[in-house]
């Protein structure tokens, strides 16, 4: 457990103090005297009414060595990609940078990918320091990354300003910051917001009417409800602002600390579950604690790795990412097993233990639903967008389901039922109270 608590308190500095908002699309480009050969910018999708404006001044060339730069081969270039938005991330992109840092290839600009050369240090007037401030329309809708480039290593250079990658508003012309496949998640995002608000009144109702058998397990299912709907909060006005201005305002910072806490909180209700804590034992086995870290350190990861700096994550492969789902679903599954093999050999002599077998069954086909959906069938989902709204729909269904298959019960109206189904009444029970 202290492994845990310092492993997470890590990870909330690190989003305090390393975290660069997600959506914000007007990028910071201060450099000083960087020899780096490629460094990624942003990703975005453009409309056919897009732009990218820079505001770069103080641009500075220098080389380390007595032959002159070449200043063809410093500037920015975008990566188109095709609309398979969840399949090019990644994949396409961290390919090529990986190519580069192998020499396998001379210099992104030569890349076989389907790459525009933008502008070069070449087409700058000359001085002893160079300034540009210009927009490029994009005339075509697809996603595209901005990179700059620096293939001469012994050149070092130093600017200092920003770039803007934004859509124009077909009703009133103003500046749209959000990509194609963002635009439309601000009013979906309410929309789950106030559905889960509505989840957590009506689970707070029947929690309270049933409080004689209310525990820790229903109130961390509660717990999850509120914070699904902060979330969804949070995340609303970061792209909302984000869309405006540009910039999160520190929203993201927030966004990602309750997106973390979200993943963690949700799969740990579901291990707990389905290891039956509090629900027909009190106390988890050493393995089930152990499982419960794993799945833990999984959700950690995968909320951690996609906001890491590029240089710091290693070139991202379909096998890797496979490997760990493979070892998430082995995590959330191993519990269950355990929990329906212990339960099976006692249903015959206790009535509370057949029940709890019958929601744990329910609960394993829920969960194999919810697995096959988000990690498996929104490969073939082709926007951001569709992706966005059909995993967050999955989750919300999942959750609403598994209230409803481990609500407090009414336990004097279970009483009278098996009453009236056995007429033996002394089997012994393996909880004082059913689930």
């Amino acid at each position: 457990m202290r492994i845990l608590q310092k492993l997470l308190t890590a990870v909330f500095l690190y989003f305090f103090i390393f975290t660069a908002s997600s959506t914000a699309h007007i990028v910071s480009l201060n450099l000083q005297s960087n020899n780096r050969q490629m460094i990624p910018i942003s990703d975005f999708e453009f409309t056919n009414v897009g732009y990218i404006s820079f505001v770069l001044s103080s641009i500075t060339v220098t080389s380390t060595s007595s032959r002159a730069a070449n200043e063809s081969r410093i500037g920015f270039f975008l990566q188109s990609h095709d609309d398979d938005f969840y399949l090019y991330t990644r994949e396409a992109i961290n390919q090529d940078i990986f190519e580069f840092k192998q020499n396998t290839i001379t210099c992104p600009f030569d890349f076989k990918s389907n790459s525009s050369v933008l502008y070069t240090f070449q087409n700058l007037s000359h001085g002893p320091q160079f300034s540009f401030n210009k927009s490029f329309p994009i005339t075509y809708s697809s996603i595209k990354s901005l990179f700059f480039i620096n293939c001469n290593t012994e050149s070092l250079v130093t600017m200092e300003g920003h770039a803007e990658l934004y859509n124009l508003d077909d009703g009133n012309g103003n500046k749209n910051f959000l990509s194609v496949g963002l635009t439309t998640l601000p009013f979906r995002y309410i929309i789950f917001s106030f559905s889960y608000l509505t989840l957590l009144g009506f689970w707070i109702l029947v929690c309270f009417k049933n409080r004689c058998i209310f525990n820790m397990t229903h109130l961390l299912m509660g717990g999850l409800l509120v914070v699904n709907c902060v979330h969804f909060m949070c995340i609303t006005s970061d792209l909302h602002y984000v869309k405006i201005t540009g910039s999160a305002h520190g929203l993201d910072v927030v966004f990602y600390i309750f997106q973390l806490t979200r993943a963690v909180l949700f799969s740990t209700v579901i291990v707990l579950i389905s290891a039956g804590w509090f629900f027909w034992k009190l106390f988890l086995k050493r393995e089930e604690k152990l499982v419960w870290m794993i799945v833990i350190v999984l959700e950690v990861w995968g909320n951690v790795d996609p906001i890491l700096p590029w240089e710091v994550v290693v070139p991202y492969n379909k096998e890797s990412g496979s490997f760990a789902d493979v070892i998430y679903i082995f995590a959330i599954f191993f519990p269950m097993a355990l929990s329906i093999t212990s339960l099976n050999k006692i249903c015959e002599t206790d009535l509370n233990a057949e029940r709890n077998v019958v929601k744990l069954w329910l609960f394993v086909m829920l969960t194999i639903v919810y697995v096959l959906i988000t990690k498996i069938l929104l490969l073939a989902v082709p926007t951001r967008w569709e992706i966005n709204v059909v995993k967050e729909t999955t989750i919300f269904m999942f959750c609403m389901l598994m209230l409803f298959i481990f609500r407090p019960v009414d336990r004097t109206r279970i009483a009278k039922a098996d009453e009236t189904r056995f007429s033996t009444s002394n089997s012994s029970s393996c909880l004082d109270c059913p689930v």
